[in-house]
């Protein structure tokens, strides 16, 4: 006990000061019978300092008169200090209109109670495996990884860097404390400043959104798996019933005629698929394949989210060592496949229109983007990941591992593309001027399919590998925004908690039926744009994140929950970088989406429809109608709902003796946790 409360002080000294230092300028105090502990209680709260709102600073003299009485810096004579009637030692965290803490009992409100079957990580490792294989998806090898990799060249890779230390891992880290802190989901998780939980509501809403369109995606690569396992891959032959008379499965082309080049088969194939080659006038003709695949994925994701966390956590890990192996694999035999030089490294390190200088700055600011893929298609769900952590565990150390591993798998899937295209090129067309289809998953299902259908040796083979891992990836990611959901009812609704397996059967069947719009040629057709769409809501929500933790909050409190949790110095110039460069770097990256998903000039080009703008504008909108209800749900003027509603209400770790020691150090009441064990016995 003594050890932890000396390392506690030395982690938290940097950041606070000592209020019995100051005992030497206070008159003396009054014997200790005459200063009853409940006054201590009702004084001391865990409050920061704020000097930049120009409130009172200075320590109340009762306080540091009791302090100096009781030894206020013995850190380690807690028991012997309290059995005298003494308030533990604390730190001294100044009063604040805004940091001061508020409990249930301040506020008249309903305590955050901690579910405590919601499970942990068998192994701290899950968390970098879950990570991992969550960030791993088709969009490593999507156009947009081409895109950089062709018109920027050698010149994205500073500016992708600069993504990922001022954003990716930024945001990562922020939601890993939110989550690992707190315990909690993305709801509740706002007990840190109470009227920002609306933000809570638009990351559910956000979530609902993406697992709306995303098991289509999951859905698409295990129709190509499947497929791969025929005797003759159907994409490299035109014996379907799908194929056109005009169907083609060349091998080589005269780019000087192009008028002579016939679709080639995995061309009509892909538009089999999504059904782009129905001539009907129903728009929303179902493709069946897609429906298929979409039913296999919510049964599979329906099964596994029935199962505990640390059920899905092994899964998980063997998810992500499995991605990890048979992408090496597949990198090393295609390397070996096209016979690639220092000469042609070299040659994809050079942009492809050199002089082009707007060409250039295309690819720089698309590269910026690449580094939000760390976090996943749904957001909050790193928050919901590391919820599940140990309190004690070092997430800092797994955060940069797993960047790490991300911008390695990002490079090696980024040269995978170039391979595709010069590929593709070489033996059937140019993909931008020679195939009709302009949706945005063309380049992976066409490109990438040729490419692994034309293998001399064990096609099938390698086809399927490479499908497989992808389905496994999106597989991973519907997965873990399924659990983003349900872990954020669970947490916020404390009477969900009885009915789990009814709620997630309900909401697997609802997000199922939704998934069959997009089975159809119209809502498949809305998978090109909606992906951007959502990205500007990942950015935003992970500006007010930035925003509410690191200045509602407050920097300093901030600072010291951080190390108190990890158990080690946090340099304020990481809290700076957060404070100031992120929030500069993020606003950049929303303006670029804006303007890249807006700027369409392209009379070709489908605007999304009113629902999808509809959708966003709900999104918004939960933040600013949830601030206006909780005000005028809060009792006393308006100065003291705001107060109440900004100060963190029961803000501390879930387990008893983190939650102890924080209290201690910190200078929240003991009483609290007394109080806590009436209300749950009564």
């Amino acid at each position: 006990m003594k050890s932890f409360y000396t390392e506690a002080k030395n982690q938290l000294s940097n950041c606070t000061r000592i209020i019995s230092d100051t005992t030497a300028s206070v008159p003396p105090s009054p014997p200790a019978s005459t200063t009853p502990t409940s006054n201590y209680n009702s004084n001391h709260k865990h409050e920061l300092q704020h000097d930049e709102y120009g409130y009172d600073t200075d320590v109340n003299a009762t306080e540091v008169a009791m302090v100096g009485e009781c030894g206020g810096d013995r850190l380690g004579e807690d028991d012997d200090t309290l059995s005298r009637g003494c308030p533990p030692p604390t730190l001294g965290l100044n009063n604040n209109f805004i940091a001061s803490t508020t409990t249930a009992y301040d506020t008249l409100q309903r305590p955050f109670k901690y579910d405590k079957l919601r499970g942990r990580w068998s192994t701290a490792a899950d968390f970098y495996f879950s990570c991992t294989s969550h960030a791993f998806g088709s969009i490593v090898f999507s156009e947009l990884a081409l895109y950089v990799s062709m018109f920027a060249g050698a010149y994205a890779l500073l500016p992708y860097l600069f993504g990922v230390l001022l954003y990716a891992i930024p945001i990562f880290g922020i939601q890993t404390f939110l989550g690992q802190f707190s315990s909690s989901g993305t709801i509740s998780v706002f007990r840190v400043a109470p009227i920002f939980k609306g933000i809570g509501y638009s990351i559910l809403l956000h979530n609902f959104v993406s697992l709306s369109y995303y098991a289509v995606i999951a859905a698409v690569p295990l129709i190509y798996a499947v497929n791969s396992l025929q005797p003759v891959i159907p994409w490299m032959s035109c014996n379907n019933s799908w194929n056109t008379p005009n169907c083609s499965t060349h091998s080589t082309y005269d780019d000087y005629d192009e008028d002579e080049i016939f679709p080639h088969s995995s061309e009509e194939f892909f538009r089999y698929i999504i059904r782009s080659d129905d001539n009907s006038s129903n728009p929303l003709t179902i493709s069946w394949p897609i429906l298929g695949g979409v039913l296999i994925v919510w049964l599979l994701t329906l099964a596994i989210s029935l199962k505990g966390v640390s059920f899905i956590g092994k899964f998980m890990r063997c998810v992500c060592l499995l991605l990890i192996t048979l992408f090496v694999a597949i990198f090393v035999h295609l390397l070996m496949y096209v016979h690639i030089s220092w000469d042609s490294l070299i040659d994809y390190m050079e942009p492809t229109l050199p002089d082009s200088h707007l060409a250039i700055m295309a690819g720089i600011k698309a590269a910026v983007l690449m580094p939000i893929w760390l976090l996943g298609p749904g957001c909050g769900s790193v928050l919901t990941l590391a919820s599940h952590n140990r309190f004690r565990q070092d997430s800092e150390k797994q955060t940069y591992w797993v960047a790490l591993t991300f911008v390695i798998i990002t490079q090696m899937g980024t040269l995978c593309t170039r391979i595709a295209m010069d590929h593709f090129e070489d033996h059937v067309a140019l993909l931008h001027v020679h195939v009709n289809e302009e949706h945005n998953m063309r380049f992976v299902y066409i490109c990438f399919a040729y490419l692994f259908g034309s293998f001399n040796s064990i096609s099938n083979f390698w086809a399927f590998l490479f499908f497989f891992m992808l389905f496994l990836a999106e597989l991973s990611a519907v997965i873990v925004q399924m659990m983003t959901v349900l872990r954020a009812l669970f947490d916020e609704f404390e009477n969900l908690r009885r009915k789990t397996s009814i709620l997630t059967i309900s909401l697997v069947t609802m997000m199922l039926l939704i998934s069959v719009y997009f089975c159809t040629k119209q809502g498949f057709q809305q998978l090109h744009i909606l992906p951007d769409i959502v990205t500007v809501t990942h950015l935003t929500i992970s500006m007010l994140l930035l925003f509410v933790s690191t200045w509602i909050y407050g920097r300093e409190r901030f600072q010291c929950d951080l190390q108190f949790m990890l158990g080690k110095t946090i340099s304020n110039f990481k809290i700076f970088l957060l404070r100031f460069l992120t929030p500069i770097f993020l606003g950049f990256c929303i303006g670029d989406v804006i303007y890249a998903t807006y700027s369409y000039t392209d009379d070709s080009y489908n605007p999304p429809s009113a629902w999808i703008l509809i959708t966003q504008c709900l999104v918004f909108a939960a933040v600013p109608l949830y601030m206006v209800y909780k005000v005028t749900r809060t009792t006393g003027s308006l100065r003291q709902r705001v107060k109440q509603c900004f100060a963190p209400h029961d803000w501390h770790p879930v387990d008893a003796d983190n939650r102890r020691f924080y209290e201690e150090i910190m200078g929240t009441s003991e009483m609290l946790v007394i109080l806590n064990n009436e209300h749950e016995n009564c």
